[in-house]
């Protein structure tokens, strides 16, 4: 990776400062609930966004004026713990989430789609992130929406978690000179393109290349208006404290028409809000900035 980063090509050896592990999300099956059920008879649980949530719900989650939240992700933890244990990450020597998620269970995240998570958005109820702990060795059942939640358009994609690794955007550095704005811009193109290659298991892909979904890493649409909220709305709670991106999803593909305009959706939560569990204290944000 560092000589990938400084050779002549990419002239980019600043950005491995700051490297980090991602899980990425490929969305190399079949879209639908068929294909959930299918893999659990055969394979075991798996991750998949948008389409049912997992049960019990006793009430399906909503914003404190009543409106129904979309369910947004169920991420299988079991197998994004196998990938951080996994020699794809200890060989290469990449650097681990300074916080994890739990080594198992289920992280699921609703939302409600017309909430951008603004710091005036504190205590809408615009968005849930729930982690629920096996119970048993049973699949939890599938829950399907309410009638009256609507939505852009119809979306259940399972997904595959994958090893990954995460540098900062070109958005990152626009204060910065050309020649940093550009190499940061050539890196971000580039890796995208391979992840995206990855996804659709091919040799190469022609642009446009969008970004991939994934947990941890950097934020596709940068630091700096993530940051600004945070701080306000999750102030850090002393000086080992950091923010996470627990969550980025892209809407240049399946998710057309969720998140804005071509925006991007993020989950971001303070490492110790992770290590405590407190999954109540995780901020959402519909990211329409870049």
């Amino acid at each position: 990776m560092d000589a990938w980063l400084n050779s002549t090509e990419i002239n980019a050896g600043f950005l491995g400062k700051d490297l980090k592990f991602t899980v990425l999300l490929l969305d190399q099956y079949d879209a639908g609930v068929d294909r959930i059920l299918a893999e659990r008879a055969e394979l075991g649980e798996l991750s998949w966004l948008g389409g049912p949530a997992l049960g019990p719900v006793e009430q399906w989650p909503r914003t404190a004026s009543g409106e129904p939240l979309a369910h947004i992700a169920t991420i299988n933890l079991g197998e994004a713990q196998a990938l951080l244990e996994s020699s794809d990450i200890t060989e290469p020597n990449w650097p681990e989430p300074s916080a994890r998620l739990p080594e198992s269970g289920y992280l699921e995240v609703f939302h409600h789609l017309g909430t951008y998570g603004n710091p005036e958005d504190v205590g809408t109820g615009g968005w849930l992130v729930r982690y629920l702990p096996l119970a048993g060795e049973e699949f939890p059942p599938l829950v399907s929406a309410p009638d009256d939640l609507d939505l852009p358009t119809d979306v259940c994609q399972p997904v595959l978690l994958g090893t990954g690794f995460s540098v900062p955007r070109a958005v990152d550095f626009t204060d910065s000179d050309d020649a940093t704005f550009e190499a940061a811009e050539r890196v971000e193109e580039e890796l995208n393109a391979a992840w995206t290659a990855w996804r659709r298991a091919v040799s190469s892909v022609e642009p446009p290349v969008f970004p991939i979904s994934h947990m941890y890493g950097h934020s596709d649409a940068g630091t700096g208006y993530a940051q600004a909220v945070l701080d306000k709305v999750r102030p850090l709670a002393g000086p080992g404290d950091s923010y996470i991106l627990v969550l980025g999803l892209e809407s240049w593909t399946f998710f057309e028409g969720w998140f804005g305009d071509a925006g991007s959706f993020e989950v971001w939560m303070r490492s110790s809000d992770l290590d405590a569990r407190n999954f109540d204290q995780a901020w959402c944000m519909i990211r329409t900035d870049h």
